[in-house]
């Protein structure tokens, strides 16, 4: 396996606990990502439940029971509760999750500083070559390799993913809003801008903002800080205490991407899973949740059928009709958010208002999931 982030890594654990043999080959040479939060809605929860992690991620994590939309200014347009499903929403650090992840695999089962450069087949083997001048061989090769995935680079050409006209900032802080509700995610929608906050565990607070920009826009001289106080400086009070209490250091800043959905994603012996095969917006917050769910079916194919190319189109089969439907509400979503003429920007909010409880059968339907 090529890529050892979160889709990876459960993969690999998924794998092992299902008496299979896999190794990950990871390009860093330490795995930690700082400042990212993410919610683990109740479809991801389930796969965390299957790998016997639940427990250890609602440790680590902080649990949560409502997602909010308001205006700019605060004003709420629709609160989904999130709390009614068998298993828990849980907001965590990415880190920890991966953590957790790699903790419960033997440690010869990943390889670090290794950086995949092409593959072989040999009849019904498969030959991974790196950078470093290792070669492995084995009866299957999965790339969980990300957005721009060397692996499906080398099945399906160099094709770059799409710029989707969004920069978005990502900040980790110990202050904690007074305004604050326990157990929420709050999302502000503005024009042309938005603004989400969420407690992770640890007291830690997450907070990511969004806004339409030219690709690879570069950072202005006063900083990344002093501009985000600036963008949102008239926004809903926390949004700025929030800015102004986080480190320069702790804030990240990417370019949002995502690929239109399109088969095949397999090729005999070698399919992708997570970013590499479908990579999506983040405005659904559902990117690693999707990948978690891979992980757990890729394994499971694997495991009932005896061909690996057998189970890679059985897998593809299973997740591509999911992953397009996601990948599609996320690209709507966002869409929704460029709006930056004051008359549109108000419509969108009071039909978020109208289609309040369409919405939240919506995202009862995506959560409902289980793998």
């Amino acid at each position: 396996m090529v890529g050892g982030g979160i889709g990876g890594a459960a993969t690999a654990l998924a794998l092992h606990r299902a008496g299979l043999d896999a190794v990950i080959y990871e390009r860093t040479k330490e795995l930690r990502e700082v400042g990212a939060g993410i919610a683990l809605w109740a479809n991801a929860t389930h796969i965390l439940k299957q790998l016997d992690l639940l427990e250890d991620a609602i440790r680590v994590g902080c649990l949560t029971t409502n997602y909010q939309f308001n205006s700019q200014l605060g004003k709420e347009l629709v609160n989904v509760p999130v709390a009614g499903f068998e298993l828990p929403v849980v907001g965590i650090h990415r880190a920890e999750l991966q953590q957790l992840l790699w903790k419960n695999l033997p440690q010869e089962k990943f390889v670090l500083g290794e950086k995949f450069e092409r593959f072989e087949r040999n009849e019904n083997q498969v030959r991974a070559y790196f950078a470093s001048g290792l070669s492995v061989e084995g009866d299957a090769l999965i790339g969980a390799d990300g957005l721009r995935s060397r692996v499906r680079a080398e099945l399906w050409g160099d094709r770059p993913p799409t710029y989707r006209n969004y920069k978005t900032w990502r900040g980790l802080t110990d202050y904690v809003p007074s305004k604050y509700r326990p157990g929420y995610i709050q999302e502000f929608l503005g024009r042309g801008k938005g603004f989400g906050f969420m407690m992770l565990g640890k007291e830690k607070m997450y907070w990511y903002a969004a806004a339409t920009a030219p690709k690879a826009q570069p950072d202005l001289e006063i900083g990344r800080k002093k501009e985000l106080e600036m963008m949102y400086q008239d926004w809903f009070s926390s949004i700025p205490e929030l800015i102004a209490a986080t480190n320069e250091a702790d804030i990240l800043t990417t370019d949002l991407y995502d690929r239109p959905p399109t088969q095949p994603w397999s090729q005999q012996n070698i399919t992708l899973l997570g970013d590499a095969a479908h990579p999506m917006l983040p405005t659904m917050g559902q990117g690693a949740c999707t990948a978690l769910e891979d992980a757990y079916i890729v394994a499971k194919c694997l495991k009932e059928e005896s061909l690996p190319t057998t189970a890679f189109q059985h897998y593809e089969s299973l997740r591509f009709p999911r992953t397009k439907a996601i990948v599609e509400q996320s690209l709507q979503a966002g869409r929704m958010g460029e709006l930056k003429n004051p008359l549109a920007a108000g419509l969108r909010n009071t039909f978020i208002k109208v289609m309040g409880s369409a919405i939240s059968n919506s995202f009862k339907s995506l959560h409902a999931y289980r793998a």
